[in-house]
């Protein structure tokens, strides 16, 4: 089998592979572009120029350098899941993107609080702490729980669908209004509602 070394183009950003044997041979390069970065066709924001807060009816304004400022904005996750704090979109209540916060730790204290505060509202989900019954009627399923904001009485259109098991016992549950439930091990749960969640998943 051939072993390849990469060697230095007059390009920059481009590399030369060339065989070992052949390192001190002329040959035809074959040359090779830096990998693709999914940023580089991002609307990114720039952090030190954005900022964002609450106006006096409560909607989140976003300001940004050269710009006029926009209101009730609407904030997405772009990855809520994997990276909750980072890719964030801001939208106009007409869905038109503005901008992509990358990371929510680079916004200054202010705008950080109040683009936390609107991802709070927006991605509102209840710790699920305690399962006490699992009752299906016409193949809908009927949980009733104890949450970290009281208890919950909801129904799921479908347990294959609407629950997703992650790494490490993490559960998320959306019911068929579409809010979503978290449980955040279902292994420390108590034995009763750890085998009620199971059967489930």
């Amino acid at each position: 089998m051939t072993s390849w070394s990469p060697s230095t183009a007059s390009t920059p950003g481009w590399c030369i592979c060339r065989p070992r044997w052949a390192a001190s041979e002329p040959c035809d390069p074959v040359i090779m572009e830096n990998p693709y970065k999914l940023t580089d066709e991002l609307n990114l924001l720039d952090a030190t120029t954005t900022r964002l807060y609450h106006d006096d009816f409560d909607d989140l304004v976003l300001e940004v350098a050269g710009r006029d400022p926009e209101r009730g904005i609407l904030v997405v996750r772009c990855f809520p899941i994997s990276a909750g704090d980072r890719f964030i979109a801001l939208r106009t209540c007409k869905e038109k993107e503005l901008g992509i916060v990358e990371d929510l730790a680079a916004l200054d204290p202010d705008s950080r609080n109040a683009l936390a505060n609107a991802l709070a509202r927006a991605y509102f989900r209840p710790q699920i702490t305690a399962v006490y019954a699992i009752t299906e009627e016409h193949h809908i399923p009927r949980w009733q729980v104890d949450t970290d904001r009281g208890p919950r009485t909801f129904e799921i259109r479908s347990s294959r669908r609407d629950i997703r098991v992650l790494s490490q016992g993490r559960v998320l549950i959306r019911d068929a209004d579409g809010n979503q439930y978290e449980i955040p091990n279902y292994h420390r749960l108590d034995v009763d509602s750890r085998a009620l969640v199971e059967d489930q998943v």
